[in-house]
């Protein structure tokens, strides 16, 4: 009973950790992990054994070749196929929702998201199209893409190793498809027809503006010793500068942003913080002979060309400061400015903690060069500003890369290996034919990797202390008069409102052994209710933080928090209402 008390404590104060949201998920789980073992409620031989199970080493290998099918120019076939024709408004938003629900039934959400926003960007920018109309469809069609498949997200892969570790084996490839393939028809045509007249339209944005419409940009510039606006008040530089420029604060001494008004005067020397768009900023360094300050890049202005670039789930960058930033990135990449979504900046920029979904307006010498583009992969960025579809490098290698993964599928679907040993043949094929190299491992989302082993002995610690029969048991007990239809309903409905505000997988690790327990316990086959806590841990459709496809739209569509409900609370009842049916239909 002290254990069952113990690891319930615990795992009520991981989920109010996780809903907070200051501190990394990875983290969490890894210091509940400790405390656990610490408590002895997991035994220290089995603390790490999180990092042998199938489901992470999975999860490992289905990232590696996300990347390696992204690597061989899949992004130049897709540009190929819905860049080149011509569409209308509501052609484009089908072909792009299903291509999306295509690619990430068979890749990571993420990866398939990186492949199409730039390409959906470039398209709203050339057709005038307001690109708020079809970001947020596209994040929801990646998420929902994932439920078709074994490997199309988290969940399914750790739902499916969890039915084989408690039974005979787990759920086949394309089981998953019974019930993910009409979820995700139904809700994109929900989403072209209805859905995306919800979605709040905030200013158009002019053909001949960036291809986002981030006015928000920070910078911060030096007052020179000849500028023009010495002596000037803030009010006058504003009625000079444009009604878009606007001076936020004054770097202090010690480092923080004062709050400034529009009576104070402009001094030499002054590190002044402004807001203005990032192709007016050139303009405004000529006119007032301002100057990037010299902690923020390693060359002259004139030298530079700008790119902008969001910082993915996965970079390097989040949680860090411009120190990092500056180590990595200091011989090709120079800071200039950085836009976040309805965030106040109360610290110089180069104190400024990087999240995600945060655009940074960088500044380099040649955009074409090898190193510029490594390095921004190698920091986990997504260049937004790409004027020109992708290229295919190597027809032959896409092929053969295609072709070694339709092979993995293959044995992994008739049964004759299992998914860890089949998807490390085939990143085994990419290494052969050159798509992935020597720096694979960061194609890899090691916070995802890191959680997903801390979680699953606390999982496990679940079933072995009693906790899911408990909980199990005490819900029979008040539901044992329900029909099998409602326990499912009550179990999706709590597995969805429990995903939008924690991580889907460790939803998935939580929610699989308490579901199972009320399926023993009521005398019910597993199946159904395993594949209800898959549907409902993919279903992170009511905020941006429920879902990384969610936060990276978020900056680019114009989003504010509370716009993801008004399409995503209909498109959820929609599933219940879809999968419910068709989980007893296949499943019972």
């Amino acid at each position: 009973m002290n254990d069952q008390i113990v690891l319930s404590s615990t795992l009520i104060a991981l989920l109010f950790l996780f809903i907070w949201g200051k501190i990394r998920y990875d983290a969490l789980a890894v210091g509940a992990l400790f405390v656990l073992v610490v408590l002895e409620i997991i035994p220290a031989n089995e603390a790490f054994a999180g990092f042998a199970h199938p489901a992470v080493i999975t999860v490992a290998l289905v990232l590696i070749i996300s990347q390696g099918l992204s690597n061989s120019g899949i992004a130049g076939l897709v540009g190929k196929l819905i860049g080149g024709r011509e569409f209308t408004e509501i052609q484009f938003l089908i072909a792009l929702l299903f291509i999306a629900a295509i690619l990430s039934s068979f890749i990571n959400n993420i990866g398939a998201l990186a492949i199409l926003l730039p390409i959906t960007l470039n398209i709203c920018q050339k057709m005038n199209w307001h690109s708020s109309k079809f970001l947020m469809p596209l994040a929801f069609a990646c998420i929902l893409g994932g439920m078709n498949t074994a490997i199309g997200t988290p969940p399914n892969i750790i739902i499916s190793e969890y039915k084989a570790s408690i039974s005979s084996s787990g759920f086949n490839f394309f089981d998953f498809s019974y019930v993910g393939l009409v979820i995700t028809f139904i809700s994109i045509l929900f989403i072209v027809f209805i859905g995306n007249k919800l979605i709040f339209l905030r200013k158009e944005i002019p053909s001949n503006e960036s291809l986002i419409n981030l006015k928000g940009y920070l910078f911060e510039v030096l007052v020179n010793e000849n500028s023009s606006s010495i002596g000037m008040t803030l009010y006058a530089f504003k009625t000079q500068a444009g009604e878009d420029t606007e001076i936020l604060g004054i770097v202090s001494e010690s480092g923080s942003v004062k709050k400034v008004q529009n009576n104070m005067r402009i001094k030499a020397g002054q590190i002044l913080v402004i807001k203005t768009p990032p192709d007016d900023i050139g303009n405004i360094l000529d006119v007032f002979d301002f100057s990037i300050p010299k902690e923020l890049h390693s060359f002259d202005e004139d030298d530079l060309e700008e790119i902008e670039v969001m910082i993915t789930p996965g970079s390097r960058l989040i949680g860090r400061k411009y120190d990092f930033f500056l180590k990595l990135a200091f011989e090709e990449l120079n800071l200039l400015g950085l836009w976040r979504k309805g965030s106040k900046y109360r610290t110089r920029l180069t104190r400024e903690t990087f999240r995600a979904g945060d655009v940074l307006l960088l500044g380099v010498r040649d955009l074409a060069e090898e190193d510029v583009s490594n390095k921004i992969k190698h920091l986990g960025l997504m260049p937004l500003r790409q004027r020109e579809l992708q290229t295919i490098p190597s027809r032959s290698r896409l092929i053969k890369g295609i072709l070694f993964f339709m092979l993995s599928i293959f044995l992994v679907s008739f049964n004759y290996l299992s998914a860890a040993p089949a998807f490390l043949l085939c990143v085994l094929g990419f290494a052969r034919i050159k798509i992935i190299d020597s720096n694979f491992y960061r194609g890899i989302d090691w916070p995802i990797i890191v959680m997903l082993a801390a979680m699953i002995p606390i999982g496990t610690a679940i079933q072995t202390t009693g906790v899911s029969s408990l909980i199990a048991s005490s819900i029979s007990q008040f539901a044992s008069d329900l029909s099998l239809f409602w326990l499912l309903l009550i179990i999706l409905i709590v597995t969805m409102a429990t995903t939008d505000i924690i991580n889907n997988a460790a939803t998935a690790v939580i929610m699989a052994p308490i579901s199972t327990g009320i399926a023993l316990e009521l005398g019910y086959a597993i199946e159904p209710f395993l594949m209800v806590v898959a549907v409902g841990a993919s279903c992170a459709f009511l905020t941006p933080i429920g879902h990384q496809c969610n936060t990276v739209v978020m900056g680019p569509g114009n989003y504010k928090f509370t716009d993801y409900w008004r399409m995503g609370l209909p498109m959820d009842i929609l599933i219940i209402l879809a999968s419910i049916p068709m989980i007893l239909f296949v499943w019972t």
